[in-house]
């Protein structure tokens, strides 16, 4: 159940990260140099949770629940990869790889 509500905050999160001063000079649609990044995030009771970020090159980026495969499609609303990653790190207080 947490990871359930894990995935629906950082999908409603990540809807207000994109801004036109967020570009680094990465096109949309550009294969970044790492096309999948895993993100582990350990809760205050101690349960680890990882979530695996795989840029789809066409804007979007599909997020899988290690470990369960739930998967859903995030849009990066014109950020990019790089930055959804730092992005989530800080919010989620998580570590990508």
């Amino acid at each position: 159940m947490k990871k359930i509500i894990f995935m629906a905050l950082a999908t409603g999160l990540f809807a207000f990260t994109s801004c036109s001063s967020d570009d680094d000079g990465e096109e949309v649609g550009e294969p970044s140099a790492s096309a999948c990044q895993t993100c582990t995030l350990t809760a205050e009771d101690g349960e680890t949770s990882a979530i695996e970020y795989c840029d789809n090159g066409d804007g979007t980026v599909t997020a899988t629940v290690v470990g369960t495969g739930s998967e859903t499609t995030i849009p990066l609303d014109g950020t990019s990869f790089s930055v959804f990653i730092s992005t989530m790190e800080q919010i989620t207080s998580s570590n990508c790889q």
